[in-house]
């Protein structure tokens, strides 16, 4: 993978956590692994694409981990 694309990857997935963090009012750590799904699947592009990808992730991947309460 070229410079390039790596950047690119990396940016799709800030956006993808900025806009997760916007809709949950704080940083859920599953996050990082669905924003990395979407991005390397590249098939989300809107936010509310992006919203329901989440919804099923939270409900295909619960946790009991108490970070779950760290908002901002």
């Amino acid at each position: 993978m070229d410079a390039q694309i790596r950047s690119e990857r990396q940016d799709t997935r800030v956006w993808c956590l900025e806009q997760l963090i916007r809709l949950e009012g704080g940083l859920d750590p599953r996050m990082y692994e669905c924003a990395d799904y979407a991005t390397s699947s590249g098939t989300v592009k809107d936010p509310n694409d992006l919203y329901t990808l989440w919804v099923e992730w939270k409900g295909k991947n619960p946790t009991n981990n108490p970070q779950l309460s760290n908002r901002l």
